[in-house]
């Protein structure tokens, strides 16, 4: 009796989420604009940084990282993202797991970003892996006008996540948007899992989201990243109070619009033998209002998953193709794929 009311409850998700994304992904009323989240697989450059653990990085390293290899990748990544959202890539893109400032600028002086003319916001974290959050946008769309790095809540700071804050004008309309990419869970001695890193992020940032609808209740708010949890998880119904209704009436609540991604099966990456969605984007309830000024368009969020950057058969069809499996090279792409949403300025 209990599965069948879970599963009950499962298809009651599933048919209210399709129909409140009925609504046309084109629109007449303006111009769409996309936004992504990609995190791009360890992307280090080939040189050997003392503060950095990337030794394995290197030609000479375990994962015998050459020129070569990085070229390779380079380029991959960047066909990636050119091709999310359709062409010359998306106003706006959040990226985890760039080594530094040199590996973005490589990346960006790669055929075919190097056309696009993105402009970046990135800093060195303090990260145990050495590999930051970037943030990239188009600076006829998106105009920044501040950026704070937040504690992820962990007491430990040098093994601390940062979450990326950066405000600015989306044609001209005040938006915040935050790039996450939160530690994976760990396991106790008994092998169950602890997620308390996970929850002390998720804690973190609903903190700053509180304090930012306190002040304006009509505030847009953007939430992207790699959150090592899917949609139906604790830290995020609970502790980030990111749910798939997109009803205004749970105002302080953010709509997570890959709910319906979820619930269809869909995923992200490929953990523990199955594909799951760990890369989300949510909404505040203010883009989901139809008569606000910046709109998110209903049923365009989507997962980017073109035949090339994944396996078309065997044991991992439909996932990822990723650079390593352990430390085989494989010269693949990234063992995620890219998400995205589009909103629309209205007219």
């Amino acid at each position: 009796m209990r599965h069948g009311f879970k599963t009950l409850l499962v298809f009651f998700t599933f048919f209210t989420l399709i129909g409140c994304s009925r609504l046309p992904v084109t629109s007449k009323k303006g111009k769409l604009y996309t936004i992504a989240f990609y995190n791009t697989e360890t992307l280090y450059d080939t040189q050997d940084a003392p503060a950095t653990p990337d030794e394995a990085f290197t030609p000479e390293g375990e994962m015998q990282w050459t020129q070569e290899r990085y070229q390779q990748k380079l380029k991959n990544v960047a066909s990636v993202i050119a091709g999310i959202g359709g062409k010359n890539g998306p106003a706006i893109i959040g990226l985890g797991e760039i080594e530094n400032r040199q590996v973005l600028d490589d990346l960006l002086n790669t055929s075919p970003l190097s056309k696009i003319g993105y402009k970046v916001i990135h800093r060195e974290s303090s990260s145990p892996d050495g590999l930051d959050l970037a943030f990239l946008y188009k600076p006829n769309v998106f105009k920044p006008t501040s950026t704070e790095y937040l504690n992820s809540g962990l007491k430990d700071k040098a093994a601390a996540q940062e979450i990326l804050q950066v405000k600015g004008e989306l044609r001209g309309e005040l938006v915040t948007i935050y790039v996450n990419h939160w530690p994976a869970p760990t396991r106790t001695r008994r092998r169950r899992q602890d997620d308390s890193r996970l929850r002390a992020a998720a804690t973190a940032l609903r903190q700053e989201i509180d304090k930012q609808q306190k002040a304006d209740p009509n505030t847009r708010i953007i939430v992207m990243g790699d959150f090592n949890a899917e949609p139906d998880a604790e830290v995020l119904e609970k502790a980030l109070q990111a749910t798939g209704r997109p009803d205004p009436a749970y105002n302080e609540e953010l709509f997570n619009t890959h709910y319906l991604s979820f619930v269809s099966g869909h995923g992200s990456s490929l953990r523990e033998g199955s594909l799951q969605m760990l890369d989300q984007i949510m909404v505040s309830k203010s883009l989901v209002d139809e008569k606000g000024p910046l709109e998110y368009v209903r049923g365009s969020a989507g997962i980017y998953d073109p035949v090339k950057i994944k396996y078309t058969f065997g044991k991992y069809k439909e996932a990822p193709r990723s650079t390593y499996n352990g430390s085989l090279y494989l010269g693949g792409y990234s063992n995620h794929f890219p998400v995205y949403i589009q909103v629309r300025r209205q007219r």
